[in-house]
């Protein structure tokens, strides 16, 4: 059976981006997006407590059958993606404590699954979630349209390994 709920995130500890799609990957619906913010003043402690806080509220909520996150990408600023670093590794500690599965996706896997195209902007992310994928209530927010695209590059990816799995048998 093909996952049909999943919790996309987009980490970081400035602002995160949350979404819940559901469907097979073929056909997906929005059930929820947004983005949180945490005050650049704050303790690191805090900020990531209150991720913590968003995501264990967003799973309690929504149920997804698991979670799917954009992996860190080195290559740009390291003071800034360590920071992303710790906040997934604070996302990974609440799904676990869910119990749900933790799968990481590179940027360039989701520009690819969204778009077809691996350096594509996050506008033409955000209007492929809703021309190619008709999410027509995908969200303006940049956060919260990588958390979408995110998700949907889980369901397509877990609708590909069922079939390879049907297949092998």
């Amino acid at each position: 059976m093909f996952e049909s709920r999943v919790l996309g995130v987009d980490p970081g500890l400035a602002r995160l981006g949350l979404a819940v799609v559901e469907g097979s990957g073929r056909k997906a619906a929005l059930v929820w997006a947004g983005a949180v913010s945490t005050a650049a003043g704050m303790d690191e402690s805090e900020r990531l407590r209150q991720i913590c806080v968003a995501v264990r509220e967003a799973v309690s909520v929504h149920r997804p059958a698991s979670l799917a996150l954009e992996r860190v990408a080195w290559n740009k600023n390291q003071v800034s993606a360590l920071t992303v670093a710790r906040a997934t590794g604070a996302i990974m500690v609440v799904a676990a404590d869910a119990g749900l599965p933790v799968t990481e996706y590179g940027p360039n896997e989701v520009k690819i699954a969204v778009t077809g195209m691996g350096n594509a902007d996050k506008a033409q992310v955000r209007r492929a979630l809703v021309r190619v994928h008709g999410l027509r209530d995908a969200p303006l927010q940049a956060d919260a349209a990588d958390a979408v695209a995110v998700a949907l590059t889980h369901l397509v990816g877990a609708r590909m390994r069922g079939l390879a799995r049907s297949g092998s048998r």
